[in-house]
């Protein structure tokens, strides 16, 4: 069974923990550990101190006067305290700490924006915290540990998830924009309005709906558009995988880990999480979108849960865009605004990002 209490927000806090001590790592790593602790703020990382972790990465393979194997130089870092070639279960724990944030990543960053990118080896079947505690009873093991690199989201990976969050702050910032016309008073009305409610109209209102129900949703999406733009724009966007799922063969765990991507609603995790999945990269025939859009796409679908409290709706069907998801008497306006893929596909559209295509099959009323 899924463990759901054991999110990357329980991971960082503990690496958290574990670099507030500096003083428990070796001397000349202790000025490194200082820095990759101010980095870690309480509710996710500092885009102004990402230079840490560049820090760390270069000082794992410099020791003090030579250069080493990245795995024996965080092994020295920790300061293992081997009896008999066992290593205490303090240096385990800052082993994973480091080893963590030694593959945390900041993409598309500008100025104080960017999205952090966790892409554990691939090696990983669990948290750093768990395997080490686990597997690095011994240096043996430690070291093996230390030494994975193939990673799970690799450059090209790293750089397609950075575009993608870029992308979607520039559909939500649209959107935002829209609704902001669709909210306009109807003295001295603009062709931009009639224009905005249409779009409103189109992907969240059943036909003949009056123009209170427009007004209504007009302004619970100006709400969330406008907390996700903030999102976004505060720099603490994480995206990871969820490491204990990479192993799953069956059952929940499976179905999970063949998803495209899911998040906790409404900032329950504590932080700004995104779990990125065995889907995500797939063009699966059936969907709308394929490509860079549909990752765009998704991350959205994924931030109206994390950021809004939407849901996947299933009234019966499946409220995937695939499944059509255009408003009517069966899918009425109180359905439609609790969906996450009408609140994306909305985004697209003001942003001009769908083809009429795709727009005609995502509207399909089913």
């Amino acid at each position: 069974m899924v463990d759901w209490n054991r999110k990357f927000r329980s991971e960082y806090d503990a690496a958290r923990e574990v670099l507030a001590s500096p003083e428990a790592f070796e001397p000349d790593w202790q000025p490194v550990v200082a820095h990759l602790a101010r980095l870690m703020g309480l509710d996710g990382f500092d885009v102004g101190r990402a230079e840490a972790l560049d820090e760390l990465r270069r000082r794992a393979t410099q020791g003090a006067a030579e250069c080493v194997d990245e795995a024996e130089g965080l092994l020295r870092a920790v300061g293992p305290g081997a009896d008999g070639g066992r290593v205490a279960d303090d240096a385990r724990r800052r082993a994973a700490a480091l080893k963590l944030l030694r593959h945390v990543y900041l993409e598309a960053r500008a100025g104080s924006r960017g999205v952090w990118i966790v892409a554990l080896p691939s090696a990983f079947t669990d948290w750093p915290s768990t395997q080490f505690a686990g597997e690095a009873a011994n240096l043996a093991g430690a070291r093996q540990l230390l030494a994975g690199h193939a990673e799970h989201f690799d450059v090209r990976a790293r750089r397609c998830l950075g575009a993608a969050a870029q992308q979607g702050l520039a559909w939500c910032q649209r959107a935002a924009m829209v609704l902001a016309d669709a909210r306009r008073a109807r003295e001295g009305a603009s062709a931009e309005r009639g224009d905005a409610r249409a779009l409103v109209r189109r992907w969240f209102v059943e036909p003949g709906a009056g123009e209170a129900a427009v007004d209504r949703l007009a302004a619970t999406l100006a709400r969330g558009f406008k907390d996700i733009v903030a999102s976004l724009n505060r720099g603490r966007f994480v995206i990871t995988d969820w490491v204990p799922l990479r192993a799953a063969s069956t059952g929940l765990e499976a179905e999970f880990l063949r998803t495209e991507a899911f998040a906790f609603r409404s900032r329950s995790e504590g932080m700004d999480v995104v779990y990125v999945e065995g889907a995500f990269f797939d063009d699966v025939a059936g969907n709308v979108l394929r490509g860079q859009a549909n990752w765009t796409r998704i991350l959205v679908h994924e931030l109206s849960h994390l950021v809004c409290g939407t849901h996947d709706v299933d009234d019966g069907q499946t409220r995937y865009a695939w499944a059509g998801i255009g408003p009517h008497a069966g899918y009425p306006s109180g359905e439609t605004i609790r969906n996450a893929d009408n609140w994306a596909f909305f985004a697209a559209d003001c942003a001009g990002a769908l083809t009429a295509g795709q727009r005609a099959t995502a509207l399909r009323r089913t």
